[in-house]
């Protein structure tokens, strides 16, 4: 059944379409990723299904319209004095009043109301389960609270944490459609977990945002690109959706190549008889079937060039052997106990690491001390020599001028070796493109000033790179962007990210900080991650919480249903290629004889005695001028036949190799 049907969506701002007769369908226990560069409408597709921004045109249809789950952008009066758990039951309907009208019931011997509310409870517990106060400690322990923490205020918590708070909510009021727009933006790697696990066992629809390679892979049944030509949802997780649309890019590349060999041959025929009066009005024809090859490359051509955003780093100087050591370092805050033993360790000219442990283990801490923004409790921090180190962090933008440009913030801060060029297109990548350049700082979001600093921090030719959290306010080309970058990086790297991917593809090992200390990972994060499951399960359980069974029934009754979608879609396009390789067929025999004629008429009339004939040289004339409208007519059917027959083509291509997959 269809959790979630939408018809012909459309939402414009400012004269620009987000999306434009958008239409998809989420069935229960498909998770539905939306995808696409920043700015694309994601967010405000998610707000539009939530009810809470309205679309210029188009219908929705919930299996469920009173079970929509949406995590609100702001919290109500009187939400922050309450304790964590109290808030995350506030959503549940009141069981107190239910047993109210139970016991009247009971006692007035009211049979048709205790029907009545048989049926009613059966249905709460259906919903919300027979132990509501038990489900929401399960999920909220899930996502990083201590039983310690469910009794606290939610304004006793940080900005992080009251946003966990916020998604607990949403995922115990027994919704049969969740909307997330980025979920893990205030997670730890074991919440993340945990959260994949849950939506893993969702039995209703799920449509989410995220930036999270990983989770994307993980959790996503089909992707709905945004921002493209054609939004169409494609089934299978991320990756599988990069695999498909390099397969189409090689496509487009064959449909282009043979659109450009068609115009190169028209207009070699053009140039060769352009200027024989009796070949001019063919080629003018031609001339316009040209233009209309020439729309349809425009068409490819977009779609062919937009690669992966990427840009090389300037070469640093090497630096010395011994990067940074670290001496018996204890850091932590005044009146607090020191958040690790004492650390001493090095890093090497060239390693790249990853510094991962959950939140509040001190990773922000360690990287300070070591940048020198704060003061070791004991212990101390020796810099190599020739180091020359490069820092990043969200909280950075007090470095930027607020009157200057950003342009000329990115001049200003970056190596003055670097060229206009380097600037401007590593710009471009961090989402600053020609729009901004000349714009002032103090007009850019939070989010964009963060990606200028970071983007400056790059062209610095810095040996040694420590980045704290480098891929928020990115979305998913510029992260592959920026991990293209880091991974050329030929300096040493140390980092903390939350991006799994990031750590995964760039990271050569992980350090894991503990307040025992330091493990080192010699195998990077994918180790690290085995390490910790292997430690989760000796502990007696993998997963903190509840976690749900697993879904291969889903994935079975999915599977069935996709194969006849498949089926079903091999006919329709069976169909509709038939009679147009026919039409084109007939079509490209007429177009013969319409040029046999022509060739006879322009003999015929170019003898003496026609011109002797007037009434035969002007009918001869006028058949002339129809077959010259029925040729022109033939080029401008054929060439959409073409069109049509190559896409029907390419979309059975599509198909085939997809059940290879």
């Amino acid at each position: 059944m269809s959790g979630l049907s939408v018809q012909n969506l459309s939402k414009s701002y400012g004269g620009r379409d987000l999306f434009a007769a958008l239409s998809f369908d989420v069935a229960d226990g498909s998770r539905l990723a939306l995808v696409g560069p920043n700015g694309c409408g994601k967010s405000t597709l998610l707000r539009i299904l939530a009810g809470v921004a309205e679309a210029d045109r188009g219908e929705i249809k919930a299996s469920d319209p009173a079970g929509v789950g949406y995590v609100a952008q702001e919290f109500s009066p009187g939400d922050l004095e309450q304790g964590i758990l109290a808030f995350v039951l506030a959503v549940f309907p009141s069981w107190a009043g239910f047993w109210a009208r139970w016991e009247e019931a009971l006692a007035t011997g009211d049979e048709a109301a205790l029907s009545r509310l048989a049926a009613e409870q059966a249905e709460l517990e259906a919903r919300f389960g027979y132990n509501p106060e038990h489900k929401a400690e399960s999920v909220l322990m899930g996502l990083g609270f201590s039983r310690d923490d469910l009794h606290k205020s939610l304004g006793q918590f940080s900005g992080g944490w009251r946003e966990r708070a916020k998604l607990a909510r949403v995922l115990v009021q027994g919704t049969s459609l969740l909307l997330l727009d980025e979920p893990t933006n205030h997670l730890d790697l074991e919440a993340v977990e945990w959260l994949e696990q849950y939506l893993l066992g969702f039995a209703g629809a799920v449509v989410f945002v995220a930036h999270d390679r990983v989770f994307l892979d993980r959790v996503a049944t089909h992707v709905l690109p945004l921002g493209t030509a054609r939004a169409v949802p494609r089934r299978g997780n991320f990756t599988q959706y990069v695999a498909w649309l390099e397969e189409q890019e090689v496509v487009r590349a064959r449909q282009a190549e043979k659109i450009e060999a068609g115009i190169a041959r028209q207009m070699d025929y053009i140039r060769r008889f352009r200027v024989k009066a009796r070949k001019a009005a063919q080629a003018q024809s031609k001339l316009k079937v040209v233009e209309k090859l020439k729309e349809e490359l425009s068409e490819l051509t977009p779609e062919r060039r937009r690669k992966t955003l990427s840009f090389s780093l300037p070469t640093p100087e090497p630096s010395e052997k011994v990067v940074i050591q670290a001496v018996d370092l204890v850091g932590g805050y005044v009146d607090r106990p020191p958040l690790w033993s004492p650390l001493s360790f090095t890093v090497y000219r060239g390693q790249k690491i990853a510094l991962v442990a959950p939140n509040g283990a001190g990773k922000s801490t360690l990287i300070k001390l070591l940048v020198g923004q704060l003061r070791p409790q004991e212990g101390h921090v020796i810099l190599g020599a020739k180091t020359r180190l490069g820092y990043y962090s969200q909280h950075q933008t007090e470095i930027l001028n607020l009157s200057g440009t950003v342009i000329g913030e990115m001049r200003r801060l970056s190596d003055p070796r670097c060229t206009e060029e380097q600037l401007m297109s590593t710009l471009g990548l961090f989402l600053l493109g020609e729009d901004f350049f000349d714009r002032p700082v103090e007009r850019l979001s939070g989010g964009e000033k963060s990606r200028l600093v970071l983007a400056s921090l790059f062209l610095k030719r810095c040996n040694f790179l420590v980045l704290d959290e480098p891929t928020n306010h990115l979305d998913l080309e510029s992260r592959e962007a920026l991990i293209e970058a880091l991974s050329a990086f030929e300096g040493t790297l140390l980092l903390v990210a939350h991006d799994r991917w990031l750590m995964q593809e760039v990271a050569a090992e992980a350090w894991a900080l503990s307040h025992d200390g330091m493990t080192r990972h010699m195998g990077g994060f994918a180790e690290y991650e085995r390490c910790r499951r292997d430690q989760a399960r000796e502990a007696g359980g993998e997963e903190t919480g509840s976690c749900p069974a697993p879904e291969q029934q889903m994935r079975k009754r999915l599977d069935k249903e996709e194969k006849r979608r498949r089926a079903e879609l091999r006919n329709t396009l069976y169909r509709e290629l038939k009679p147009k390789k026919e039409a084109y067929d007939r079509l490209e025999a007429e177009l013969d004889q319409v040029a046999s004629a022509q060739a006879e008429l322009e003999r015929v009339l170019a003898l003496p005695e026609t011109y002797a004939d007037q009434s035969r040289f002007v009918q001869l004339t006028s058949d002339y001028k129809r077959t010259k409208e029925r040729e022109e007519e033939l080029f401008l059917e054929l060439s959409g036949l073409e069109a049509a027959i190559g896409e029907l083509e390419a979309r059975r291509a599509e198909l085939a190799a997809g059940e290879e997959g």
